[in-house]
């Protein structure tokens, strides 16, 4: 019988919990197995099935399918869940008893669901690069995903748990989280397995809710962190590259490093770790803090699924880098912005709402995701929280800073239809207008889906704070009133 080391296989779902126990994944035809040994030093191979019944494989498919995990501890939970003690009379699992009976093991199962009904996942399913658009799975039409990008990991970690990304989901409407994983100053390099355990946390949330997760190697000198960035994007592939939801973001933001000589280099290094379990898509930064887009896509990456990341922050960078994303667009590469803010480059300074609403404008005409710049309380105009606002969500328009409501509005328009108050005027609003930015559903706004749009158009009345949402229905039926006398007026002229 095959063998492989305990330490060599992955961690759960890919293989079993890495707190727990260790294991190794394989898969049969009828569904996907765990065979899992102690957490003991003893544990030195686990055994794998016989050859007709499958063989080891690094992950494990995800959704909708049951996954039998064998343990020797009737205590052991997995990813922090309870398991529930059954027997069960499939072939696969009739395997496992047999191959572990020496070592007195419990058998469990446990299915794990689909991305819910409605949810973008749902709705797109694995994504994939045609040309300069990302293109759905389900229908092959371009795919525009919006959401926001969580802070640097060791500094907000506070944020990147589940209850914060469904209310960005289902108050915000984004469709998109970006894990900001911190590699240098205190993070990945530091403390590898507290920072890839917040990482775990934010990937299973975003496939209990079905929306899609940029994981980012957010470093700004990762060539000289090739050797620390190899292991963990092949860990990452390894357990959860099938996973329809993950997209890789292999190196946030180079700085004035040659992209022929050391950013192209490294990004082909680390695409052929990943290649090898995901063909999802990867998303590679470009020179001058993702910028030089032009320069990347006259010299690219060879492969399928490749994006190219362009960051700007409206206080600085205006229509000159515009320019070089229209030219990059033009030589047939897709862009992705990963990372932008309505603030000055430095995460700081005045707010420019003018260029802002330009670059939307961009990003809208060219069909081109984005995750805006961040879910974090830190005192400085970028974050989207005031200093001390809840880590669950549940935020009111006091806890919002005036990028917050900026961005929270324009989030809400593309899922909802909900227009902004600037879009009924000529003028964007000053960044520092304390306006809730709740107050007119637009009837003549396409949505993207008519479902989830009208969805959220009930949740937007009903989800705001109670003073607004009595404005907002207060004024609904006053318009109602006066069309209804207007017609009983006309009517009695007649």
């Amino acid at each position: 019988m095959a063998e492989t080391r305990c330490t060599e296989v992955p961690t759960f779902p890919g293989g079993c919990d890495s707190e727990a126990v260790t294991g190794a994944c394989y898969s049969t035809r009828t569904g996907v197995s765990w065979a899992c040994g102690a957490p003991s030093g003893s544990c030195d191979t686990v055994p794998l099935p016989p050859p007709n019944g499958g063989a080891y494989e690094g992950y494990c498919s995800f959704a909708g399918e049951t996954a039998t995990f064998t343990s020797t501890s009737r205590s052991t939970s997995v990813s922090g869940t309870s398991t529930t003690l059954t027997t069960t009379s499939s072939a696969s699992s009739s395997s496992l008893s047999t191959s572990f009976s020496s070592t007195s093991s419990a058998t469990g199962t446990r299915t794990l669901p689909f991305p819910p009904e409605g949810s973008p996942v749902a709705e797109y399913g694995h994504l994939r690069v045609v040309g300069t658009q990302i293109v759905s799975q389900k229908t092959g039409e371009p795919v525009r995903l919006r959401g926001m990008s969580l802070f640097w990991s060791q500094w907000g970690g506070k944020y990147w748990n589940e209850d914060t990304l469904r209310w960005l989901q289902r108050d915000w409407g984004i469709q998109i989280i970006r894990a900001a994983m911190g590699v240098e100053a205190g993070g990945y390099l530091d403390r590898p397995e507290r920072e890839f355990r917040k990482l775990v946390r934010v990937v299973w949330a975003a496939h209990a809710l079905g929306l899609y997760v940029i994981v980012d190697w957010h470093d700004h000198h990762a060539p000289r962190n090739v050797a620390r960035a190899i292991p963990f994007f092949r860990r990452i592939a390894k357990t959860y590259g099938h996973m329809p939801n993950v997209l890789f973001e292999t190196f946030n933001e180079p700085t004035w490093q040659s992209w022929s000589q050391a950013v192209k280099p490294y990004h082909q290094t680390i695409l052929k770790v990943i290649r090898p379990y995901s063909d999802n898509i990867v998303i590679c930064g470009t020179p001058t803090w993702s910028q030089d887009v032009d320069i990347a896509s006259n010299e690219r990456i060879q492969g399928d699924n490749i994006v190219y990341t362009l960051h700007f922050y409206a206080g600085t960078h205006h229509q000159y880098l515009r320019d070089k994303a229209i030219r990059a667009l033009e030589t047939g590469v897709a862009l992705l912005v990963s990372e932008w803010g309505t603030c000055e480059a430095n995460g700081n300074g005045h707010l420019d709402l003018e260029e802002a609403q330009k670059w939307e404008d961009l990003m809208a005409e060219y069909n081109i995701t984005d995750a805006n710049w961040a879910v974090n309380d830190k005192k400085e105009s970028c974050s989207a929280l005031q200093p001390g606002a809840a880590t669950n969500g549940h935020w009111g328009a006091a806890d919002l800073t005036p990028s917050g409501r900026w961005v929270r509005a324009s989030l809400r328009h593309h899922a909802f239809g909900i227009l902004p108050p600037w879009m009924t005027t000529t003028e964007a609003p000053s960044g520092n207008s304390s306006e809730q930015n709740d107050t007119q559903i637009s009837s003549s706004t396409a949505p993207a889906s008519g479902v989830r749009r009208l969805r959220g158009s009930l949740h937007a009345l009903f989800d705001l704070p109670l003073s607004a949402a009595f404005k907002q229905g207060y004024n609904t039926a006053v318009v109602v009133l006066c069309i209804w006398a207007i017609a009983f007026s006309v009517e009695l002229s007649v």
